[in-house]
């Protein structure tokens, strides 16, 4: 009779030294690995070299209050270029907006922009359903001031929102990014002249930006 034990021995050897890892072990790890890509990822990302994504901008003027500013926009060298001139005599805005699908940054931090632009004060705009007095509140950010006529890359966080209707300030419930259903952006800093704004890209974070 042929006895097997080296052979079984080298089988079993392995298990012994390398035991399987407890189940909340193995969970642990892969929640662990889960948690670092998602705080990294983000399902939201816009290209705007697309000239399908820049027909899903449109834009509102100052005309609705009876302002006379100008504003257009348009795919140039891989951008969405907003153009046009701000009239103080009135409204003194303009902007685009963009609809949004509920849900599509939920989650989300912050957001990182790629911009050119002329150096002055514009903002991103977003809209849930928060409202105040039947008016629709918009939640405000500053967008940073880059360097005029170069391509920045800008981060925003998700927070210290100014809120607003017709740029009236308001009080407002928290922003939930998981709300947005619009995006914008404007300006609307009582300059009188023209204004040129380019965006490539736009993209969120599951991260705070830092």
């Amino acid at each position: 009779m042929k006895i097997y034990a080296p052979r079984l021995l080298s089988f079993l050897l392995p298990i012994v030294l390398f035991p399987a890892l407890p189940a909340s072990a193995e969970t642990q790890i892969m929640t662990q690995n889960a948690s670092s890509f998602a705080s990294q990822a983000c399902g939201f990302q816009l290209d705007l070299s697309d000239k399908s994504e820049i027909a899903n901008w449109r834009v509102l003027l100052d005309g609705v209050m009876g302002g006379r500013s100008t504003g257009v926009r348009y795919e140039e060298d891989g951008a969405m270029t907003f153009k046009g001139e701000i009239n103080t005599n009135g409204g003194g805005f303009s902007s685009l907006r963009r609809p949004m699908r509920q849900g599509m940054i939920e989650g989300a931090e912050s957001l990182t922009m790629r911009v050119k632009s002329d150096g002055r004060a514009y903002k991103l705009t977003f809209r849930t359903n928060a409202s105040r007095w039947g008016r629709s509140v918009s939640y405000q950010l500053n967008i940073p001031q880059t360097p005029k006529g170069e391509w920045t890359d800008v981060t925003l966080p998700l927070d210290g929102f100014r809120t607003s209707i017709f740029g009236r300030a308001v009080r407002a419930k928290p922003f939930e990014p998981k709300a947005v259903r619009e995006m914008g952006i404007i300006l609307a800093d009582g300059i009188d002249g023209p204004f040129e704004f380019n965006l490539k890209s736009l993209a969120c974070s599951l991260t705070k930006a830092t």
